[in-house]
C-alpha cells in the first residue's frame, strides 16, 4: 500500500525564480492547501501529483495589474485568454470604468455606456451577460464572492459609477461636484475600502470621449475633488491607490511634464502611491517618454509616490478597411467611400482608375497626429488570406511590389473579401526607445487593457511577450528582473502581501515555462462573446502549468476546469 502524500503538488527540479530579483536556484516547490509548504533543494515528501519541472522556470503566476475585465467575469469563468498566459491575478475597474455602485437604470445604462465607449466592449455583450444583481457595493462585492472563476480577481472604485451614484446622471458627466456631492463621495469610496478596494481610478485623458461624444467624469470634475478623495485613500485601509489614465497622456513632452506636478499633488493629498500613465514612446517626440520617466523619479519624495506605469508592446489598434478606422480617416476618399456604401463604396473605388490616382496623392501627404506618425512604415497588415503579408508594414511591401501603399491596401482587401485587417502603431513604435523603458527601475509593467478593445487589440499576451522579447530577443532584462516586475513588484504596490512570491506560507499562485519555447505564436479572431460577439485573440506557448490557489488552473495553456479563483482583498 502506498504511503500517503504529504503534499498536494510536488514540482521537482524546476529553475526558481522567486518574484524578489534575486538570483534563480533550482529545486523543488512543494504545495499544501492552497498555500507553498516547502521551497528549494529536494522535498522529501511526496505529493499527490509530482511535476517533473527539468529545465523549466517555476514563477509566481503572473499579477495583472491593469485590465477591464470587469463584465467578463460574468460570462468567462476562464477569463480567457489572460489565463492560458500564466496570470493568476487581475485588477480590474481600472481607468474610472467599473461596475457598481448602480443606483438606478439610469446609472446603469450609463456606466454600461461609458465602459462599452471608451474600452470597446460592445454594450450588448454586457447588457446581456451581466445580472446586474446588485445596486450598491457591499451587494456588488457579495456577488463577486460568489463567481465561480479559474484566476483571482480584485477590484478597485471607479470614478464612473460612483459620480453617477451620487450625482446622479447627466450630471455625472456634465459638472463639477459641490462640497456635500464630494464628501458623500468619498463616504462611498470608504466604503470600498473597507470590502476591500485596492484603490480608486480614473480617465482624465484629454480627448477620450464619453458616451456620444460627451465628457467623461474625470474631465469634468474640479481638483478639489479628486484631491479629496485621494486623502480618504489615505485614511482607508489597503494599499490606497490612486490610479489614472492621466490628462496628457496622449500630448506632447510640454503638456506630459506639466502633468507630473498633478500627480505630485495627488500623491501628496493621500500618502499613498499614485499609479499613472501608461507612459508610451510617442513618433513626434522620441525619447520622451524615457525623459518624463526620468523626471518622475527625481521628483519623488518621502510619502508622495507616484509610479509609471508601461506597455511592453506596441499601442497600435486594428481595423477593417470598409470600416472608418484610424487608417481610413487619415484618407478622405476611402473614408467618402466607407461612409457612402461601406465595402460596395471601397469596391467602386477600387475600380475608378482617378479615384485611385486621388488616393495615391492622399496616402503620399497623409498628416501626422498625436496618435497616428502619418508614416507607411507605422502601418502593419496584421491578418490576411495571403500569409506571405501578414506582419509586413506598408511601407516596405509597397516598395517590393512596385506599388502605391494606396493601391496595394485596396487589392488586399479585394482579395481577402474584407477580411484583411491592419493596424496603425499609435504608441511604442521604436523598440529600442520601449526597451529603455522596459529597463528603467521606475518602471511599472503594466496596460495589458485585457477585456477591451477586443476588435482592435490583444495586449493580454504582455506577460508572455516580455519574457519572450525583451528577456530572450532583446536581452532588456534579465529572466529575474522581469519575474520580479511582473508578480513580486505588482503583489507589494497592490498590497496583496499573501502572494507574489514563492516563499513558505504564500498563497500557491505558480507558473511553470520554458524558457526557451515561450512566446506568441499568432492571433486569431473567436466568435465566443455574448450574443454573437467576435474578439481577437492572441495563442501562445512555452506554458507548462498554472496554480491557483494550490489547484492546477492551466496546463499548456488550457484551463483544467477547475475553478480556485477568488476575490482578493489588501494583505499587508
Amino acid at each position: 500500500m502506498a504511503p500517503e502524500a504529504q503534499y498536494d503538488l510536488v514540482v521537482r527540479n524546476a529553475v526558481i525564480v522567486d518574484g524578489s530579483g534575486g538570483p534563480p536556484a533550482e529545486g523543488d516547490v512543494a504545495v499544501r492547501d492552497g498555500l507553498i509548504a516547502a521551497v528549494g533543494g529536494r522535498c522529501g515528501g511526496s505529493g499527490a501529483e509530482e511535476v517533473d519541472g527539468r529545465d523549466l522556470v517555476l514563477a509566481p503566476g503572473f499579477i495583472d495589474p491593469h485590465t477591464h475585465l470587469d463584465a467578463n467575469l460574468f460570462w468567462d469563468a476562464d477569463l480567457t485568454p489572460s489565463s492560458s498566459f500564466g496570470v493568476t491575478t487581475v485588477v480590474t475597474s481600472n481607468c474610472g470604468y467599473g461596475l457598481a455602485p448602480v443606483l438606478g437604470d439610469e446609472a446603469r445604462a450609463y456606466v454600461v455606456s461609458a465602459l462599452s465607449t471608451v474600452e470597446q466592449i460592445p454594450e450588448r455583450s454586457i447588457t446581456a451577460a451581466v445580472p446586474f444583481d446588485w445596486s450598491d457595493l457591499p451587494s456588488y462585492c457579495a456577488r463577486l464572492d460568489r463567481l465561480d472563476v479559474l484566476i483571482n480577481h480584485a477590484f478597485q472604485v471607479g470614478h464612473v459609477p460612483l459620480r453617477a451614484a451620487v450625482l446622479g446622471v447627466p450630471d455625472a458627466h456634465t459638472r463639477r461636484a459641490s462640497p456635500d456631492e464630494i464628501a458623500a463621495m468619498g463616504r462611498v469610496l470608504r466604503q470600498g475600502l473597507e470590502l476591500g478596494a485596492l484603490g480608486f481610478s480614473t480617465d482624465q485623458v484629454v480627448g477620450n470621449p464619453g458616451p456620444g461624444g460627451t465628457k467623461l467624469p474625470g474631465q469634468v470634475c474640479g481638483e478639489d475633488e479628486l484631491l479629496a478623495l485621494a486623502a480618504v485613500l489615505g485614511h482607508g485601509p489597503g494599499p490606497g491607490l490612486f490610479t489614472m489614465a492621466n490628462a496628457a497622456l496622449l500630448q506632447g513632452r510640454a503638456e506630459r511634464v506639466a502633468d507630473l506636478s498633478w500627480h505630485r499633488r495627488l500623491a501628496e493629498a493621500s500618502g499613498c502611491p499614485v499609479v499613472v500613465g501608461p507612459i508610451f514612446g510617442s513618433h513626434e517626440d522620441p525619447g520622451g517618454a524615457v525623459a518624463i520617466m526620468d523626471l518622475v523619479v527625481d521628483g519623488q519624495r518621502p510619502a508622495a509616490t507616484v509610479v509609471p506605469q508601461i506597455s511592453t508592446r506596441p499601442f497600435e489598434l486594428w481595423t477593417r478597411l470598409d470600416s472608418p478606422g484610424l487608417l481610413v480617416r487619415s484618407l478622405p476618399t476611402w473614408l467618402a467611400a466607407v461612409r457612402t456604401d461601406g465595402a460596395r463604396g471601397v469596391r467602386a473605388l477600387a475600380g475608378d482608375s482617378s479615384g485611385r490616382e486621388q488616393l495615391r496623392g492622399e496616402g503620399s501627404a497623409m498628416l501626422a497626429s498625436p496618435v497616428f506618425s502619418g508614416r507607411w512604415e507605422h502601418v502593419g497588415v496584421r491578418y490576411s488570406h495571403q500569409p506571405t503579408v501578414e506582419g509586413r508594414d506598408l511601407a516596405s511591401l509597397s516598395v517590393e511590389r512596385g506599388v502605391a501603399p494606396t493601391d496595394l491596401l485596396l487589392d488586399l482587401a479585394l482579395a481577402d473579401d474584407f477580411d484583411t485587417q491592419v493596424a496603425t502603431i499609435m504608441r511604442n513604435g521604436d523598440d529600442d526607445e520601449v526597451a529603455s523603458l522596459v529597463a528603467h527601475p521606475a518602471a511599472m509593467i503594466g496596460a495589458s487593457d485585457a477585456g477591451a478593445h477586443i476588435l482592435a487589440n490583444t495586449d493580454s499576451c504582455y506577460a508572455v511577450w516580455t519574457l519572450q522579447h525583451w528577456v530572450r530577443e532583446r536581452k532588456a532584462l534579465t529572466l529575474e528582473r522581469a519575474i520580479a516586475k511582473l508578480t513580486g513588484d505588482q503583489a507589494r504596490l497592490f498590497g496583496l502581501g499573501d502572494r507574489g512570491l514563492v516563499r513558505t506560507g504564500l498563497a500557491a499562485d505558480l507558473v511553470l515555462f520554458n524558457p526557451d519555447a515561450i512566446r506568441t505564436t499568432g492571433v486569431r479572431f473567436v466568435d465566443d462573446q455574448p450574443e454573437g460577439g467576435r474578439r481577437l485573440v492572441t495563442d501562445a506557448t512555452g506554458l507548462e502549468m498554472s496554480v491557483v490557489n494550490g489547484v492546477v488552473a492551466t496546463r499548456q495553456g488550457t484551463s483544467t476546469g477547475a475553478r480556485p479563483g477568488r476575490r482578493l482583498r489588501p494583505v499587508a
